[in-house]
């Protein structure tokens, strides 16, 4: 799979820069925090750095095809916007922004499993689309949270 680092790096790269970002966040932050911050710290490291990363990782591995340059970059673009939308939206309070990211997010989401859609079935396949619907169903207890908390 000579191609496969090139699949992954738009979101290993921001990934990476995510979890480094967040933790010199954290350390910026540590004597005094607030709620949203240490909120956008775990955000930025969990869901914008590891989960991109392994999203990215796991269509590159599972995909039987590598995504057109335009696919991989639309899934990148929408997957950020989403997490813009969710990130503005949290700090901002404005639920309907993190209503609008959680929805782009979850189309990205859904565009990254279609892609292994003709994977051979396994426990990585499978490892992979439950990771997904974990994070569908984590973003969607979020906006629930975000429309609570108004």
């Amino acid at each position: 799979m000579p191609d496969a680092p090139s699949r992954v790096a738009p979101f290993s790269v921001l990934g990476l820069a995510a979890v480094v970002g967040g933790g010199g966040l954290a350390a910026a932050i540590a004597h005094r925090p607030t709620q949203g911050l240490v909120w956008l710290v775990a955000y930025l490291v969990l869901v914008v750095g590891v989960a991109q990363y392994l999203l990215g990782a796991g269509q590159a591995v599972l995909a039987p095809t590598a995504p057109s340059a335009g696919v991989l970059w639309g899934q990148w673009v929408l997957l950020n916007l989403g997490h813009l939308g969710v990130i503005g939206g949290r700090l901002g309070e404005r639920s309907g922004w993190v209503l609008v990211g959680t929805l782009a997010y979850a189309a990205a989401l859904l565009w990254l499993v279609r892609s292994t859609r003709r994977a051979p079935s396994g426990k990585r396949l499978w490892a992979y689309r439950l990771f997904a619907l974990f994070l569908l169903l984590s973003s969607l207890t979020g906006v629930a949270l975000a429309v609570l908390r108004r």
